[in-house]
């Protein structure tokens, strides 16, 4: 016990400490606002990298690679090139990665593809990429989207909700993960911690995770004071021709629903135009037919009905995902961009942060920012919309 109440002592002691030299200034939440140590406002604004859900070193291809050709590669030239790219993107990454991977920390991996031994295990190159990504000035969100290689996003990762025992036995260990990777990480002062991406489910599992989510809290903050990330359901939607309180919605009430104790806690939502699955997106109407709408007055409305506008006057909040969907043809295609365009201005407006999903190339992903067929082809349109927002930010 005395052993460890002095190592908790000094440790506690080191979390006040002047930043690391070459890396971002920790940042804590004062009302509103994400702030640094001399009490500058912090708007971070920047991209979702893919590629730690799929490989443990994080799929980072060189200049002129083929798409795929970065996967199971683990080159620290390609890395810093990738992020020296990326700066011209903003000052935050998202990185999703896998609670196995974490919790294993592989130094191999294998599908149908090939068959790698790394010269390092995972955590090691994670942390390699968030020390080269702090010395380039970026802040890093660190997030759960899968529980294991190759299984899609489980609603929550801790049995009813999900069946990877082997992984997460129960609720009670994933807070014990978090509280190691909070101890872990906690020399990093520019890593803002995000629970998990997209939790979602009825209101049993709702009141569930936010139990989970003090407990996370609280046992984060025994070892650390960074910044929390938390978020609830997939997004925000609502239907201008029938909407909330009174017709179903998807809103930010669970804020106020379930009010967390703790400082330095970011809240989350996602935003996009179309759900992905064919019917409404963020906003939309359904008189006369399916629209997903993109105009601004439309945009603002639903914000201020799903209580994203609220949330952003009262709390620091960042939205974790937005983008356009770059595979529209048409006519469709131009009110995508109008759509992603007026949202980022909005939010811009409000000085709301946000990451754009995602710094990838379009032949991957639908919502990927990047021309051609590897990541150093130049921004698409959608890219394109994205720079001049952040280069626009007040």
């Amino acid at each position: 016990m005395g052993t460890r109440l002095i190592f908790s002592c000094v440790f506690l002691a080191c979390l006040s400490c002047p930043a690391i030299a070459g890396m971002p200034a920790k940042l804590h939440t004062e009302g509103r606002w994400l702030k640094d140590a001399t009490g500058k406002t912090v708007v971070l604004r920047g991209v979702n990298k893919p590629g730690y859900v799929d490989v443990p070193d994080g799929w980072w291809n060189k200049p002129g690679g083929s798409l795929f050709s970065g996967i199971g590669t683990w080159n620290p030239a390609a890395v810093g090139a990738n992020l020296d790219e990326m700066r011209k993107w903003g000052n935050v990454i998202r990185f999703h990665t896998c609670i196995q991977w974490w919790k294993d920390n592989p130094s191999n991996y294998r599908d149908q593809y090939r068959d790698v031994n790394y010269p390092k295990p995972y955590r090691e190159m994670l942390k390699d990429v968030i020390a080269w990504a702090g010395e380039r000035g970026f802040y890093v969100i660190l997030d759960f989207y899968n529980m294991k290689q190759g299984s899609d996003q489980e609603a929550m990762p801790w049995p009813p909700f999900a069946d990877h025992r082997d992984v997460v036995a129960d609720r009670d260990e994933f807070v014990r993960l978090w509280a190691g990777i909070g101890k872990e990480l906690s020399g990093f002062p520019h890593v803002l911690f995000e629970l998990y991406n997209e939790p979602h489910g009825d209101d049993k599992a709702e009141a569930e995770w936010f139990v989970f989510t003090q407990e996370a809290i609280d046992a984060i903050r025994a070892v650390s004071d960074g910044i929390i990330v938390v978020q609830w359901d997939y997004g925000c939607w609502a239907n201008l021709d029938y909407p909330p309180p009174k017709n179903p919605a998807s809103t930010m009430d669970w804020v106020e629903k379930h009010p967390l104790k703790g400082e330095n806690i970011l809240y989350s939502t996602h935003l996009y135009r179309t759900s992905g699955g064919g019917g409404g997106g963020m906003v939309h109407r359904t008189e006369g037919g399916m629209v997903s709408c993109w105009k601004r007055d439309d945009i603002v409305k639903a914000l201020e009905l799903t209580g994203v506008h609220r949330v952003a006057l009262e709390k620091p909040l960042i939205v974790g995902e937005l983008g356009a969907n770059v595979r529209f043809k048409g006519e469709e295609s131009h009110r995508e961009l109008e759509w992603f365009g007026n949202l980022l201005s909005i939010l811009n407006d409000w000085q709301v942060g946000y990451c754009g999903w995602a710094w990838d190339p379009e032949k991957h992903l639908m919502h990927g920012m990047l021309k051609d067929g590897n990541f150093f082809g130049g921004p698409n349109e959608a890219g394109k919309v994205f720079l001049r927002a952040v280069a626009r930010r007040p």
